[in-house]
């Protein structure tokens, strides 16, 4: 359980848009966190992958190499 402290226009802000979407502030901020938490965790595997290209852990294909790999050359 998280609860949460909003500054008085924020929560202007969040309860006006609820009401216009006919969400509730919790939903919305539900949701808003959901989506940072996806998007936190897809920059860090990124960073990560990242690392590996530039240390020569790991290497890139190109659409040909894979496509030839699979046997789907032209």
């Amino acid at each position: 359980m998280v609860s949460l402290r909003l500054d008085p226009a924020t929560d202007r802000k969040l309860a006006l848009e609820a009401k216009r979407v006919g969400r509730t502030k919790s939903a919305i901020a539900r949701t808003a966190l959901v989506e940072w938490l996806d998007e936190q965790e897809d920059i860090r595997l990124a960073e990560e992958r990242l690392g590996r290209l530039e240390s020569g852990k790991s290497r890139t294909y190109t659409l040909e190499e894979v496509e030839r790999r699979l046997g789907l050359a032209r």
